[in-house]
């Protein structure tokens, strides 16, 4: 069943209470747009929101000790480029929240993406999940696996999945 976004925004908002929403941000164009989406259509001044990027850590790169056969030194440079960009894109989300005035924290997380982000929205007692899909074909998302596919199966909370082929001049 597809709801509508004046029937999410509806079923969110009917409560009086303060909202905290957790929004995965990878960096790419449809993290972007997730953001701008809930942006426009659920945010209220007085939610908090969540911003969460992950470093994914599960191969043990950072100590130096990869599980996958290679170049050690290699990974390890691998490992310090995605951490510069999550250091840059948490700077990049923190200033966003303040010149925005919007209510909320930036955290850099580690270790499965998926895992993290249902772990997160946990601890800060989220109501909502908001993270974007890449729109992957079924042999590249059984292969890859879908991070928001883990989301919306393990998060006990509602995941609104934004994709832009769904919102394609609607923004």
């Amino acid at each position: 069943m597809r709801i509508t976004n004046d029937h999410l925004r509806y079923r969110l908002t009917a409560s009086t209470t303060k909202m905290k929403v957790l929004l995965a941000n990878d960096g790419s164009k449809i993290a972007k747009d997730a953001l701008e989406w809930y942006l426009q259509n659920l945010h209220m001044d007085d939610n908090r929101l969540y911003i969460v990027h992950i470093v994914d850590s599960r191969y043990g790169f950072e100590n130096k000790d990869p599980v996958v056969p290679g170049d050690q030194h290699f990974f390890v440079l691998i490992h310090n480029e995605k951490e510069d960009k999550a250091k840059t894109l948490s700077a990049e989300m923190e200033t966003f929240l303040k010149d925005n005035k919007i209510s909320g924290e930036v955290n850099i997380l580690y270790g499965d993406a998926g895992e993290e982000i249902v772990k997160r929205a946990s601890e800060v007692d989220a109501c909502l999940v908001v993270t974007g899909t890449r729109g992957l074909g079924v042999i590249r998302r059984t292969v890859l696996g879908s991070v928001s596919q883990y989301v919306l199966h393990h998060s006990n909370v509602p995941v609104a999945i934004y994709t832009d082929k769904c919102f394609k001049g609607k923004k």
